[in-house]
């Protein structure tokens, strides 16, 4: 009896491991895709977002964001940003300016790391075929 008690309480206690849902184990399977540069040439479209940060869709259709902080940044503002080695890195120097404002710049700011994710806030991501 009490090895059947025994028993039974090893099953139960191993039951989320055997079926695959122990939240440990998908939170070691989850990882986010970050990178520190991304080339300016493999960038289609760029825009800054309501929640302050600075979004990139490259050419593959993927999108990225950068994770700065920048309280300048709105939307309807641009990032000016120079590179010799024609990336975008974390720790570069980018200029917000307003072109609607006839160019009026609003400081600079330093890049962050680039963090993938599906699409900017208010934005549906597009179903991959």
């Amino acid at each position: 009896m009490i090895r059947n008690a025994l028993l039974l309480a090893a099953l139960v206690a191993a039951a989320p491991a055997l079926a695959g849902d122990d939240p440990a184990t998908k939170a070691a399977d989850f990882k986010v895709e970050t990178r520190d540069c991304l080339q300016t040439r493999s960038i289609l479209q760029a825009q800054a977002a309501p929640d302050g940060k600075w979004y990139a869709r490259l050419r593959d259709g993927r999108w990225w964001r950068n994770n700065m902080i920048c309280p300048t940044l709105q939307p309807r503002r641009a990032l000016v940003h120079s590179s010799p080695i024609g990336s975008q890195c974390r720790g570069d120097i980018v200029q917000v300016i307003d072109f609607n404002l006839g160019g009026v710049n609003f400081g600079g700011c330093g890049l962050g790391d680039w963090e993938r994710v599906a699409s900017p806030p208010g934005k549906a991501s597009k179903p991959k075929n």
